[in-house]
């Protein structure tokens, strides 16, 4: 028991993120942050590879219906901003369930 609560202490303490710095008077976020949050350096990405041509193109046409930014990479990938990853992974599971449906 001492040991799943020592390692629950450790993974806490360690999860913590230590570059959130707090004025002790106020709780509000230090200015540093806040510029950091509201320009980030360059927008967080990522990208998925689809192999099924059919699926693919599915999904690229959804994404485009519905607005999402997305791009297609050098090595086939399709990339996209980390904000629309919800909505990329319900167009991207939709699109697998009609082509399975279909089979």
């Amino acid at each position: 028991m001492r040991l799943i609560f020592a390692l629950q202490l450790t993974v806490m303490l360690y999860g913590c993120d230590a570059q959130v710095a707090v004025d002790a008077h106020s709780e509000a976020p230090s200015a540093e942050l806040e510029q950091s949050l509201a320009e980030p350096e360059q927008p967080l990405v990522d990208s998925f590879v689809m192999r099924n041509p059919e699926i693919r193109e599915d999904i690229l046409k959804q994404l485009a219906l519905k607005g999402v930014e997305h791009w297609e990479n050098e090595d086939g990938s399709i990339g996209f901003n980390v904000v629309d990853t919800k909505e990329v992974d319900q167009i991207a599971n939709e699109a697998i369930g009609v082509y399975i449906s279909l089979q």
